[in-house]
């Protein structure tokens, strides 16, 4: 590994560049498929012929032969679907976050905002790391139309930032998983839950299993009666194409498939996937921080590590170690609560539910570390951490921005420090005053991809 060091003086950042001959994550790839293999899910797709079978079964994307994201919606029929699932691991020192994704070339319905050209649903199944081969199931989140939902048998985890929604039936090794069909209006198709052991709605479904094998369906009739065999697919095949963006590519924006039937790039990511309701985390942290999202949601999770020992699908990793108040920003001649907004490519990951310190002392530097203090979701997390982890576009601006909060009359900036690191480098702050000279934070930026 190759590093050089400038200094900026006059900015008081550090870049810090460097290449890389080795990639660890690939080094470790094998052994992550097979932890994905064993854990990886029965899929009980519910099929609604109204809009023809086919546009419910899970195949790849590329089914039609190219990475064209606006022609899957024409090419559904033109193309044997063989069946395929997306899968990604994301490794911390206890344990396993593996997502498991479904993708349909329509998501149809009745409405007019119903359907649209892509889809992409899924599931992420928590492993813990308790020294056998496969670890442990603790836990599985799904996704359904921007919400999130948690499953668990462990009677030991309890409600977070969000609720238990029930639990998990197995066969084998394998968490049993249901796919909506699609014309479930007004909240769109192939949104997963935990599979309840029901009957299929309407009579007819299908099962998909894991069996290193991509069938084609053939028979849709019957209630779960026909089942097939999926195969996996490293979810690497959509991220290392991340870029590929503009009509007639892959993506259409920034984490949207490329899709102009009935509405525009309307398929997510899940490096940009938001549930608005499940309080302090954050758009894309299902695959870029998968650790604080799960830590957030739930609680009594037992040991529970945010140190990520493998993990290819971030860009940047953003660290607040410490901030200082230089003044009082109290309206009423009180001293600043401060806290620290965290803003990548303008959006928000951090904010006052994350980390506060009332009544702060001017010249008096504070640890930042998340929960803690007077954080408005306080005591929460399960050890103590201070960075974010997130996916945000190459060249992308990002923020630190300092606020002395107050309900009375909005909240009173004090600075903001700002950073564009290009892709291998680390932009760092060190006791580093604000634009408004109201504050000075100790703080690091890497920009790894």
């Amino acid at each position: 590994m190759i590093k050089k060091m400038i200094s900026l003086a006059l900015t008081g950042i550090v870049l810090i560049s460097f290449v890389s001959t080795l990639s660890p994550q690939k080094a470790q790839a094998a052994a992550m498929q097979e932890i994905a293999e064993y854990w990886a899910p029965e899929f009980y797709q519910d099929v609604n012929n109204t809009y023809g079978y086919s546009a419910d079964y899970v195949t790849n994307f590329n089914f039609d032969g190219d990475w064209v994201g606006n022609n899957n919606w024409e090419n559904l029929g033109n193309h044997p679907l063989k069946s395929y699932i997306y899968y990604s691991v994301v490794e911390t020192l206890s344990h396993y976050f593996i997502g498991y994704y479904n993708y349909h070339p329509r998501d149809d319905g009745p409405t007019v905002f119903d359907k649209h050209e892509n889809d992409l649903e899924g599931v992420l199944v928590v492993i813990r790391k308790d020294g056998t081969t496969y670890g442990s199931f603790q836990l599985m989140e799904t996704v359904a139309h921007n919400q999130f939902y948690q499953y668990t048998n462990d009677p030991s985890i309890t409600t977070g930032a969000d609720n238990i929604d029930g639990g998990v039936l197995f066969n084998g090794s394998h968490p049993k998983v249901f796919i909506q069909s699609n014309g479930q209006s007004p909240i769109g198709g192939h949104g997963n839950y935990a599979y309840d052991g029901s009957d299929a709605p309407g009579g007819d479904g299908i099962v998909y299993y894991y069996g290193d094998r991509a069938d084609v369906v053939n028979n849709a009739s019957g209630n779960y009666t026909n089942k097939y065999s999926y195969d996996l697919i490293s979810f690497d095949e959509f991220w290392d194409r991340r870029n590929d963006i503009g009509d007639g590519h892959t993506f259409g924006s920034w984490g949207k498939l490329d899709g102009d039937t009935h509405q525009k790039d309307s398929a997510a990511m899940p490096w940009v996937w938001d549930d608005s309701d499940d309080n302090a985390t954050f758009a894309g942290d299902f695959l870029s921080d998968p650790a604080h999202m799960v830590d957030t949601h739930l609680n009594g999770l037992g040991s529970f590590s945010h140190t990520y020992v493998n993990h290819p699908y971030y860009s940047h990793r953003i660290q607040i170690h410490s901030v200082t108040s230089l003044k009082n920003r109290d309206p009423f001649g009180g001293k600043s609560d401060i806290f620290v907004k965290i803003r990548v490519n303008g959006n928000g990951v951090s904010d006052d539910r994350l980390w506060k310190k009332n009544d702060v002392p001017t010249n008096t530097p504070y640890n930042v570390a998340w929960g803690t203090m007077d954080a408005t979701f306080s005591n929460q997390y399960s050890e103590h951490y201070n960075d974010r982890y997130v996916n945000i576009p190459a060249n992308s601006p990002i923020n630190v921005e300092v606020y002395d909060s107050d309900g009375v009359d909005g909240n009173d900036e004090m600075g903001i420090l700002s950073a564009t690191p290009a892709i291998g480098q680390t932009v760092e702050w060190n006791e580093t005053i604000t634009s408004n000279g109201n504050a000075k934070v100790n703080a690091k930026i890497w920009a790894v991809r």
